[in-house]
């Protein structure tokens, strides 16, 4: 996965390739030349020669900090813009899945896969893998050098490095159950936090603060466990390494001061060779302990590839597919007719949601659809909006298929109302036209008018650049609703689908909205879910769904309502009683 997102930086890649072997000849060369200044200050060489060794000594203490500097700079460049390349297509990709996916992943544990999982990647292709591979390459130079130097210290650090390197075989694989359930739970917690946040007024208004902190001291506490058990895991090694690297160097020192004692081993080379051996405890050091980060990256890694779709998701399951589609016919311009011939749906496997609907629309016709709850009117206009693929049967808008129609096409000719409003923390014509700036603002205008917002729009203090959402102007279930439907006149569709729109309204909200919703109604053919029969008035046919999913009734309007043993007439009869 990640090789697919580096491809656009082979420059810099082959930049990097100069760099690291640059920097490691730099790392090797140093000691060579402080051997070189001890021998020769102590047998005295001239103060020239000293003063050429001095300066080549900082020249490579130099070079290694730019090599160094260079090297973090790139992978940290080549590191962010591929994930930002990730990051973006996870968005896309989330913004593709159908609203089931939602209820499988709460927003909170989606932004902590984007954010969280993705920055860990982003902080392993910037050092982590490169540190390897350098430290690989540096272990080995430094072996080659303390052969040439010295061979009998060479024999004191080279089963030292290798039984290092024996262990990371034993070190990979181990912690990572542990740190896949640590990010688990951490996703978790982000999930809990961001639905108990956005349920804050109703916690406080009912009671339920202190038992919400109890819920979040236990995940806190499993949290812990889990980035316990992690952590016990993950630092084994490294401390054991840490401790043989210890005895190494002592090893070292003895061997060094025995030879040097004998005469066998000058002074320069004394601490040529102790230079080296610190040098090499670093590396080895480095590669243990970051293999704990290459764990953490590696279960991100695999986090991701499941929310890329690579892992069993709701999508294998019938009518659960991603939204992502393109090719197809487009919907005509005109006002659509809408088709439904069989067509069964289900959430779930053998809990069917809808049975063996069928019915037809005629352009410019207008459907109200009734029933209980739960007897799948919701599901009626999901379909039509491409939101879920029927199990069996067909959903056909304009005579095409919408299963196979290209969904910006479909979309561009339907649109989709609900009880739920977005508003987001961005200007009115932002929110109006979902960030396209090219519309003008007379259009704006337009389409605010028509949806009943004219006066409330004069009354704002900056017109359609003002700030609206979470902390800045508020704005009324009722102008909510109105600014939907202003989306909606913007877009001028032939196709209206409405679900339940009037549903979170107060009757005197009610009363405002219908002139919008019967003005936004005129000459386009509509689908219009509804739980409250008298606002189906307009309506030219009838679809009532049963408990079970089927159609218990359907046909024209005015003959249903006229029919006392009909159930559109008992409704109409509970309806008005209620009022």
């Amino acid at each position: 996965m990640l090789v697919r997102y580096l491809r656009g930086e082979r420059t810099a890649m082959a930049l990097l390739a100069l760099l690291v072997p640059s920097g490691i000849g730099l790392q090797l060369v140093a000691p060579y030349l402080l051997r070189g200044f001890i021998d020769g200050a102590l047998s005295g060489d001239s103060q020239e020669t000293l003063r050429d060794l001095a300066a080549w000594s900082l020249v490579a203490a130099v070079g290694v900090l730019v090599v160094t500097i260079g090297t973090e700079a790139l992978s940290s460049r080549i590191a962010w813009r591929s994930t930002n390349r990730l990051r973006a297509d996870l968005v896309g990709h989330c913004l593709s899945r159908p609203p089931d996916f939602y209820h499988e992943h709460p927003p909170g544990e989606l932004v902590e896969r984007m954010d969280g999982d993705v920055t860990r990647l982003a902080a392993v292709m910037s050092a982590l893998l490169l540190e390897l591979l350098a430290q690989a390459l540096l272990i080995v130079g430094i072996l080659v050098a303390l052969f040439r130097l010295e061979w009998r210290l060479a024999l004191v650090f080279a089963p030292f490095a290798a039984g290092t390197l024996l262990l990371l075989r034993t070190l990979v694989g181990r912690a990572m159950p542990f740190v896949t359930a640590r990010q688990r739970v951490a996703a978790d917690l982000q999930g809990f936090l961001e639905e108990r946040l956005a349920a804050a007024e109703d916690l406080r208004a009912n009671g339920a603060s202190r038992y919400t902190l109890r819920q979040l001291g236990d995940r806190q506490e499993d949290l812990y466990r889990r980035a316990r058990d992690a952590a016990r895991a993950s630092v084994r090694w490294p401390a054991t390494v840490q401790g043989l690297s210890a005895v190494s160097v002592v090893l070292a020192l003895a061997v060094s001061s025995w030879l040097h004692s004998r005469g066998q081993l000058s002074t320069g080379t004394a601490f040529a060779s102790l230079s080296y051996a610190m040098l090499l405890r670093r590396p080895l050091l480095a590669v243990t302990t970051r293999f704990r980060d290459l764990e953490d990256a590696a279960a991100s890694v695999q986090r991701l590839r499941d929310l890329l779709g690579h892992g069993a998701g709701s999508e294998d399951l019938p009518g659960h597919r991603t939204e992502r589609r393109t090719g197809g016919g487009a919907l005509p311009a005109a006002r659509p007719g809408v088709r439904f011939d069989r067509v069964s749906f289900c959430y779930e496997p053998d809990e069917p949601v809808l049975q063996d609907v069928s019915f037809t629309l005629r352009p410019g016709e207008h459907l109200g659809v009734v029933g209980r709850t739960g007897s799948g009117k919701s599901t009626v206009v999901r379909l039509l909006f491409g939101l879920h693929h029927p199990v069996t049967g067909s959903v056909s808008a304009g005579g095409l298929d919408v299963t196979k129609t290209d969904l910006r096409a479909l979309r561009s000719r339907v649109a989709l109302v609900t009880q739920e409003v977005h508003v987001f923390h961005a200007a009115l014509r932002d929110n109006l036209t979902f960030f396209d700036r090219a519309v003008p603002d007379d259009r704006l205008r337009a389409a605010l008018g028509e949806a009943g917002l004219g006066p409330w729009l004069r009354a704002l203090p900056h017109g359609l650049d003002t700030l609206l959402g979470a902390g800045a102007r508020g704005m009324s279930a009722g102008e909510e609703q109105q600014l939907a439907l202003a989306r909606v006149f913007l877009r001028d569709p032939g196709l209206v689908l409405m679900d339940e729109p009037t549903a979170r309204l107060d009757p005197y909200s009610e009363r405002l909205l219908v002139p919008a919703l019967e003005r936004l109604l005129e000459d386009r053919t509509a689908v219009v879910v509804e739980h409250r029969p008298h606002l189906l008035l307009n309506a030219d046919r009838i679809l009532v769904l049963g408990d079970d999913g089927k159609v218990a009734e359907e046909g024209e309007r005015a003959v249903l309502a006229a029919d006392p043993s009909s159930r559109l007439h008992a409704f109409l009869r509970t309806a008005e009683a209620a009022r």
